[in-house]
């Protein structure tokens, strides 16, 4: 076997370290790439949701509104002089108004 000189070694260890240092520096920035890749994502999911809502906002008054049911036929009403004669008899008067009309 020949013997290693002394650079021979010192090149290996810094060869090996460099390996290291790079599978180190690899994980670090694949940790970076995914952090921002979340990141990302998560901006991209935000302002996407954003437009969405605000789509729905706009499309809300465009939507036709439903018609409400059609309501009972009001009530005849009395004539206006009728209504005021009314009013302005006194009870007794009324009462025999009353009984004179259903006979």
């Amino acid at each position: 076997m020949v013997k290693k000189s002394t650079t021979q070694k010192a090149k290996e260890k810094v060869a090996s370290a460099a390996k290291s240092g790079a599978d180190t520096v690899r994980d670090i920035a694949g940790q970076a790439i995914r952090a921002a890749a979340v990141a990302a994502a998560g901006v991209a999911l935000t302002r996407t949701a954003l437009a969405l809502r605000g789509g729905a906002r706009s499309a809300e008054p465009a939507a036709p509104r439903p018609e409400s049911p059609p309501r009972p036929a009001a009530k005849r009403a009395k004539t206006r002089a009728k209504a005021r004669k009314a009013s302005a008899r006194p009870a007794k008067k009324k009462r025999a108004a009353r009984r004179r009309s259903a006979r």
